[in-house]
């Protein structure tokens, strides 16, 4: 499984290298002196890239469905990567984002909304430390479920806030093409960190969490093309290989046959589901 996932990993990075041009050229050639965006075919290229990214990912969980490939519902089992250089990889991605979260923390003290950004700062840095911890607990089946479930929500706040960032500061800006692709982002990372949460909750759903930390993980280097504090985009590149990381780990794990049903506990809450 290990060819399969370098592989599906060098779509979602030469996925968002090629978006981060394409963004890019749309920044540069769309964009007139005013900030208004002018008539421009990027205007179509980018959104049918993106279109085109979603394909190719579903078409990747298609080719494991028809395969009766599956990842596991338990964290331990969807997750589990005993490679040193696994390990090393994650630590390093969460250390871009610690150091993003610094670098903001640092550079943003005269900006209007500097009490958010300090906010988003300290969500940063958690986020940075939790998301790969969550990797190495997979490891461990001792581990107890509210640990777990704990690491695993600073990440989906930290985005979460984010966009209630963005909202803020573009609550007047009429031009949708300056920051709609950074929310598309920021909810599609968020999301995909609920998913993987889900694991760890009990609430697992494998083949969306595929979906969305592919997609994820090239929306974030896409969006290295915008301009934003570089703290920003050190967490963002960050996050995009961290999402590749949780990628790896799960299609590694793919099992083949029928996946498991879900066991509901029989303390009432199942008639919610």
């Amino acid at each position: 499984m290990q060819k399969k996932a370098l592989e599906i990993t060098c779509y979602i990075a030469g996925g968002g290298a090629f978006g981060v041009f394409l963004r890019w050229l749309q920044v540069m050639i769309a964009f007139n002196e005013q900030g208004l965006v002018d008539p421009s075919a990027f205007n179509f290229m980018v959104p049918a890239f993106i279109l085109a990214a979603v394909v190719v990912f579903l078409r990747f969980l298609n080719q494991d469905d028809q395969k009766q490939l599956y990842v596991p519902d338990s964290l331990v089992s969807a997750l589990k990567n005993d490679y040193r250089l696994f390990s090393i990889l994650c630590w390093l991605a969460g250390g871009i984002v610690v150091i993003g979260a610094l670098a903001l923390l640092a550079k943003s003290e005269t900006d209007k909304f500097v009490r958010f950004l300090r906010i988003l700062s300290a969500l940063g840095a958690v986020s940075g430390v939790t998301a790969p911890l969550l990797l190495e607990l997979a490891h461990r089946e001792e581990e107890r479920a509210g640990l777990l479930c704990l690491v695993s929500l600073p990440p989906v706040i930290f985005f979460a806030a984010w966009l209630v960032y963005l909202y803020r500061i573009n609550s007047i800006n009429s031009v949708l093409w300056s920051y709609v692709p950074e929310m598309l982002t920021v909810s599609v990372a968020m999301f995909a960190f609920a998913r993987i949460a889900g694991f760890a909750f009990g609430a697992a759903k494998p083949r969306r969490a595929r979906f969305d930390v592919m997609l994820g993980g090239m929306l974030c280097l896409m969006s290295l093309a915008d301009d934003r504090y570089m703290g920003m985009q050190l967490m963002l590149l960050g996050t995009s290989m961290l999402l590749m990381l949780y990628n790896w780990a799960m299609v590694c794990n793919l099992r083949k046959g029928a996946p498991k049903p879900r066991v509901q506990p029989n303390d009432g809450f199942e008639r919610l589901g």
